[in-house]
């Protein structure tokens, strides 16, 4: 140990421990009668570290210390860590059966920093570090602080001095011996992660730029005691806190490293995620205690340590995970860009039409009453300009200041949905226990109102750590948030001003023109005023009486795409593979408007909150991100071709004894198959049907090809359907906090029918509860009815078919008496998920009725 390092050391121990002597007259020791502090002091490692910092820098008297020269008469001189005298230290405890050895060289190396730093080491960074030690200790450092630099290691590189594997395999061996060495290890730490965070107050840059300096972070890492109750509250929180408060050069470094040497990041993410899950469970106990708190679990102490940890190691998951070329990634991005610029300046056109379209009807009103409608105009004037404002501090928040990017990770240049899986999957991110716990509609709240500089900690930061279920209660709510923007802004517009504006996006529809009048509402009020998609969507059927409070629209988004998704419009077609709808190659030339406004409806159904009766295949929301489809997404979406291309590439000609030309026939021409079984042919070059596929050109085949299938063949079409859905989405954090998998869900819910957890959720109103014997006979009856029938039941009383993300029980199905026995048919409240139930004599007369009611379930009759 160099001697600085040995004289800090002593000052350290003779602190703590003393230097054994009862009748030692030192102050500044503990073994003194008149030891000069109130020994509370010990209590706060920082102080202690401060503290003996102070003492060396003064020449303080130093005790002859009795414990360390009984180490010295052992001869225990291991200043750092090798897997060759670990194993030697252990078999002379286990001959000696002493294992005082182990501990005190585990005291030695894990509260120094230095010697932790030095262990493990690379040979040719050991040997460079071992000269510059012993030519001049201080060089390139500070006297005390012995810092080791090397041109080799920079922060803008992912080069360590570690040798990763050596380490691993020695912490693997130190595994055995936990019960000898835990509680030594956990002293250790604090006093050495202690240190280490005062020091990073005054000499940051000195430390992140020491060579040796991230060595600690991942030996630490390996350590098994993260995960133990006895670490979790204390030496996990510190190591995560000064982890997560290096510089943003650091900690991109250092995540860079995790998706270079670590493979076994998972191990890693199961330390974080044991101390969030504790930090839950703690948050839990108190709040039960105290049952009038308002505290929300981001307040807990600790839990933004634990996510900014677990943030590092999700970037590092997707560094090292797979993502598309970069040639690609550029593509995408400046079509991207082209796609929001028209956009906006979409909007910027309307908000001048809107200008002048209200300056005109003003000044048609003065003419005919100056006096009022100039009072009338000034307030709406007023009115409207609030309005742009509001619009324009939105658009802001969310273009530069969204609280879904971050520093790191616009300096790591990550973006999530860029990446199709990382080295492990997604999921290992996301702590059920925590999230169930989650109040995300507080959590909203809590965030919204205080400005995003402000905002210390708030989960909404870490998509990746949330469920699909809070992100869509997140949505929805956001969603809310915007409609009721919406309804404020006109109900004070209204006030004040003649001009009268709906504050609902309001659809009047007739049963038997329904694409016509939707098409028709859409492209009148969607396309050429979109803020008016933002409003809390109202759907009337044409004849009948009722309000939509949500059952209405379900119904209409049913029906709607029953119809437009058919092969009698042949805008799009069934893959009788897949089950999967796709876009025809062949639909139409002049389809632009409808499938523009087709994209409106997909935007209108997650705006508002409704489950969609449709199938698309995985690349359609990879393309809703604004991703290609490449040849990887053919496997879920063209399975049969993804094979046969799959077997080309893997062709051996020698093994086979053949040529690719002549086992596949090949060429640069191919065909694709419409909606109505046609064959169109495409020339993936020019004069394709010449050029023969080859073992040299078959990669770049398959590339075109899978291009072509997934990209080219559709443009026309999924153009204006991209457009359509960003008229409505563009505003929403969609793209920020979904991957592609969970849009699926968001917009058709899962394929999963069970009918237990239905039953498991429901509730029971007048009389009714789930003994009485008709509620039996219900479930029993519903338990037997086929998965068509089961769909019908849920479009009867909930007005779709289809099933929220989280499974059935999220419906809430309430269940109310509605009278004795009669010859009545149920009836249903779609709007709140109700179902009138008459008090039925027998199971058979039940059964019937109910049935009966499923299947003619359609208009405001049976609601």
């Amino acid at each position: 140990m160099p001697a600085a390092e040995k004289i800090i050391h002593r000052y350290f121990h003779q602190l703590i421990s003393g230097c054994g002597n009862p009748q030692c007259s030192n102050i500044y020791c503990r073994s003194s009668s008149s030891f000069k502090y109130d020994k509370t002091i010990l209590e706060d490692r920082n102080q202690v570290a401060a503290e003996v910092i102070r003492l060396s820098s003064e020449y303080a008297p130093l005790c002859d210390d009795i414990n360390l020269i009984k180490e010295n008469e052992q001869k225990i001189e291991i200043n750092n860590l090798t897997e060759n005298n670990l194993k030697e230290l252990i078999s002379q405890c286990e001959k000696t059966n002493d294992w005082n050895i182990l501990e005190k060289s585990m005291e030695i190396i894990f509260s120094n920093r230095f010697n932790l730093l030095t262990s493990f080491l690379k040979v040719d960074f050991s040997e460079n570090i071992s000269n510059k030690s012993e030519s001049s200790p201080t060089a390139s450092a500070t006297p005390k602080s012995f810092f080791i630099h090397d041109p080799r290691i920079t922060l803008d590189n992912d080069e360590i001095t570690l040798d990763f594997d050596t380490m691993k395999s020695t912490m693997k061996l130190l595994r055995f011996y936990e019960d000898q060495i835990s509680s030594t290890i956990h002293k250790s730490l604090d006093l050495l992660l202690n240190q280490l965070q005062y020091e990073l107050k005054s000499k940051r840059n000195e430390l992140e730029t020491d060579a040796n300096f991230f060595n600690l972070f991942l030996i630490i890492f390996e350590l098994p005691y993260l995960s133990d109750p006895l670490f979790l509250f204390d030496i996990a929180r510190l190591f995560y806190s000064i982890l997560t408060n290096l510089s943003i050069e650091a900690q991109a470094k250092f995540v860079r490293i995790l998706s270079k040497y670590a493979t076994n990041l998972d191990a890693y993410v199961l330390h974080v995620q044991q101390y969030i899950t504790m930090h839950t469970i703690r948050w839990c106990d108190h709040v039960g205690i105290e049952t009038n708190s308002e505290e929300l679990l981001s307040s807990e102490p600790g839990i933004k340590e634990g996510l900014n940890t677990l943030r590092l190691l999700s970037y590092a998951n997707l560094l090292s995970g797979q993502r598309d070329s970069s040639e690609i990634i550029d593509i995408e991005r400046k079509n991207y860009e082209k796609t929001e610029r028209e956009l906006v300046k979409r909007r910027q056109r309307q908000n001048d039409t809107d200008s002048d379209t209200e300056e005109q009807q003003r000044n048609e009103q003065q003419q005919s009453d100056s006096e009022n409608i100039l009072e009338a105009s000034t307030s709406s004037a007023t009115t409207a300009t609030t309005r742009t404002k509001i619009r324009k501090a939105t658009s802001e928040i969310e273009d530069t200041d969204s609280p879904y990017d971050n520093a790191l990770q616009i300096k790591l240049d990550l973006k999530p949905n860029e990446y199709r899986r990382g080295q492990y999957s997604f999921d290992i991110f996301i702590n059920e226990y925590a999230n169930e716990k989650l109040e995300i509609k507080k959590e909203y709240l809590n965030f919204i109102q205080q400005p995003i500089s402000s905002i210390e900690f708030s989960f909404i930061y870490y998509p990746f750590f949330l469920s699909t279920i809070n992100k869509i209660a997140l949505l929805n709510i956001e969603s809310k948030a915007r409609m009721y923007l919406q309804r404020r802004s006109i109900f004070v517009h209204n006030i004040f001003s003649s001009i009268r504006l709906n504050p609902v996006f309001k659809i009047n529809v007739r049963r038997d023109h329904l694409i016509e009048d939707a098409l028709i509402s859409l492209e009148y009020q969607g396309i050429e005023q979109p803020e008016e998609l933002k409003k809390q969507l109202f759907v009337e059927f044409e004849g009948e009486q009722g309000h939509d409070e949500g059952g209405l629209s379900k119904e209409f988004f049913q029906l709607i795409t029953e119809q437009i998704f058919s092969p009698e419009y042949a805008m799009f077609m069934t893959n009788e593979e897949t089950r999967c709808l796709w876009f025809n190659p062949s639909a139409a030339e002049d389809l632009d408007r409808e499938y523009t406004l087709i994209g409106m409806l997909f935007g209108l159904a997650i705006y508002n909150s409704i489950i969609l009766d449709i199938r698309f295949p995985p690349i359609l929301y990879r393309k809703l991100l604004g991703k290609f489809g490449t040849f990887e997404d053919l496997e879920t979406s063209h399975p049969t071709s993804y094979k046969s291309l799959k077997s080309l590439l893997a062709f051996n000609e020698k093994d086979e004894g053949m040529t690719v030309e002549d086992a596949f026939s090949l060429t640069f021409q191919v065909a694709i198959t419409d909606a109505i079984g046609s064959q169109l042919l495409f020339d993936l070059k020019d004069d394709g049907d010449t050029i023969s596929v080859t073992n040299a050109n078959r990669e770049e085949f398959v590339h075109l090809y899978s291009d072509l299938l997934l990209n080219k063949s559709i443009q026309k079409q999924f153009d204006p359907f991209f457009h359509g859905f960003l008229l409505v989405t563009h505003d929403s954090s969609l793209r920020k906090l979904f991957r592609a998998d969970e849009i699926d869900l968001l917009v058709a819910g899962s394929h999963v029918f069970d009918f237990n957890q239905l039953a498991s959720a429901a509730e029971y109103d007048g009389d009714y509860s789930k003994d009485s014997p008709t509620i039996k006979n219900f479930w029993t009856v519903l338990m037997t009815f086929t998965d068509e029938q089961k769909r019908k039941f849920l479009r009867f009383t909930t007005g779709s078919d289809r099933i929220p993300i989280g499974g059935l029980a999220r419906l809430k199905l309430i269940i109310s008496r509605n009278g004795p026995d009669t010859d009545r048919l149920p009836t249903a409240h779609t709007c709140f998920n109700a179902l009138l139930l008459p008090d039925y004599s027998s199971i058979e007369k039940l059964q019937e009725k109910l049935s009966i009611a499923i299947d003619n379930a359609e208009g405001f009759g049976l609601r």
